[in-house]
């Protein structure tokens, strides 16, 4: 994988970023998955580690409403199979909220997939309110005519002037806010959804453990990636309390980021005393994870635990 050497970083304005508005970058690689040109940059200002140039709000559009899933899965016509197996993947993430369900619970789902999530929390609770949002055509048609889910086939900004304001009591974001050209618009439009003391929960991957070598990690797909404290100073830009912000394990330790996100007021200490994650210092930090990954076999090891999670 290509990245620039431990004494010559590199530096790069094209766009600001969405965290913090700063546009001195440190450029981290320029190749992607399957070696696409894709340059990565770590932010200076606050050490947010991300695309850039970041694609269009058109071009990212057309992206998921069409290819997204085709590329990633090969799966553009998903089957009960496809959903059974996209079960064992959501069932922490639905343990984890379990204890803010109850029945007559409201719930929105972006970024819901074939809705094995939405269709596993409608399960449980029985009664309730329970929306998806789904861009890509054939996923979304197969959560409304196979599961029966009220799925709404569009990204968020497409579809949320018809979505009722001050009225959720959770709305969660599975793998999904990673995807967004702009995180903060995106939160910014959830809190308007979301009533007063409702939650915002959010799961990405963890730049901090990323799971696996470098040169997969970084694909077209994720816009963004979150280290506990850009999760967390992007939910109180927005006008989130926090409630959790933890680190799980996937199939390699601490590969998850999970954030509970109150809407209501900030803490002002929290907005006052930011941990700025330091980019020469991230950049060290992921040529080590690299090293470690390699060294370890731990490519090995995530496949084991992943069919042990899969047989579980």
């Amino acid at each position: 994988m290509a990245v620039p050497k431990e004494n010559s970083p590199k530096t790069t304005p094209e766009q600001a970023c969405d965290l913090c508005g700063g546009v001195n970058h440190l450029l981290f690689a320029e190749k992607g998955r399957g070696s696409s040109a894709l340059r990565t940059v770590i932010c200076r200002a606050c050490g947010l580690v991300h695309t850039n140039p970041r694609p269009s709000e058109q071009a990212n559009a057309d992206f998921y409403h069409k290819d997204y899933w085709g590329q990633y899965k090969s799966q553009s016509v998903p089957d009960e199979a496809f959903f059974r197996r996209r079960l064992p993947k959501i069932k922490p993430l639905l343990q984890l909220l379990r204890p803010h369900l109850r029945p007559g619970v409201k719930v929105l789902e972006v970024g819901c997939g074939v809705g094995a999530l939405l269709w596993s929390i409608k399960s449980l609770v029985g009664t309730g309110t329970f929306i998806g949002v789904e861009p890509h055509d054939g996923h979304a048609k197969f959560a409304r005519e196979v599961k029966g889910l009220d799925v709404r086939n569009a990204l968020l900004e497409e579809v949320e002037t018809s979505l009722p304001r001050a009225h959720f009591d959770l709305v969660v974001m599975n793998h999904v806010l990673e995807h967004t050209v702009s995180p903060t618009q995106t939160l910014t439009t959830l809190k308007q959804l979301l009533r007063p003391g409702g939650l915002f929960a959010a799961e990405v991957p963890n730049i901090e453990a990323p799971g696996s070598r470098l040169s997969h990690f970084f694909h077209v797909a994720h816009h963004h990636n979150f280290s506990p404290h850009t999760l967390q100073r992007l939910a109180v830009k927005c006008g989130f309390r926090t409630r959790q912000v933890s680190e799980l394990d996937g199939d390699l330790p601490r590969t998850r980021l999970l954030g509970i996100f109150e809407n209501s007021t900030p803490d002002p200490d929290v907005a006052l005393h930011f941990i700025r994650d330091d980019a020469d210092e991230r950049a060290t930090a992921l040529r080590r994870y690299e090293r470690w990954y390699w060294l370890t076999g731990a490519s090995l090891r995530k496949k084991i635990t992943h069919w042990q999670r899969q047989r579980a």
